[in-house]
């Protein structure tokens, strides 16, 4: 496999599509792996990425990637019932901002196909918060 790791591109097609979106007039900033900076109550990280080479094809390698974005929403405990709406909306403003998303030319690499998928949420309550966090998975096959 002498193809570039597309990791990089990936990440760079992911942040520009979605940072800094305005969802329900709040604007989501878009991080890689942590948070930085002033601590946000709303955002997105780009927790995971993963490949695996395709050797399927006699005449060249692919790259079977794949990233999970991670959709963050906090409020505070006291006087709130919780509603996941936001990170509902945030969720499918991603998830249509990500449905078709191109590499940098100067990868050399093109992205063929690209799927979605959507694992279980999660719901935490602390002492202080109540924190919504909605995930998705973008896969894809890479030449």
């Amino acid at each position: 496999m002498v193809k570039t790791l597309p990791d990089k591109y990936i990440r760079k097609a992911v942040f520009n599509a979605v940072n800094n979106i305005v969802v329900d007039t709040i604007t989501i900033p878009c991080y890689d792996t942590r948070v930085t900076g002033k601590v946000e109550d709303n955002y997105i990280l780009m927790s995971g990425q993963s490949n695996e080479v395709d050797k399927s094809n006699k005449c060249s390698d692919k790259w079977e990637s794949q990233i999970l974005l991670e959709i963050y929403t906090s409020y505070d405990l006291q006087g709130n019932t919780g509603s996941r709406l936001l990170a509902d909306n945030i969720l499918d403003k991603v998830r249509e901002l990500t449905d078709t998303l191109t590499l940098d030319v100067a990868s050399g690499l093109e992205i063929v196909t690209q799927n979605q998928s959507f694992p279980n949420d999660l719901t935490s309550t602390t002492i202080n918060q109540i924190v919504y966090r909605k995930f998705i998975r973008i896969e894809f096959l890479i030449n």
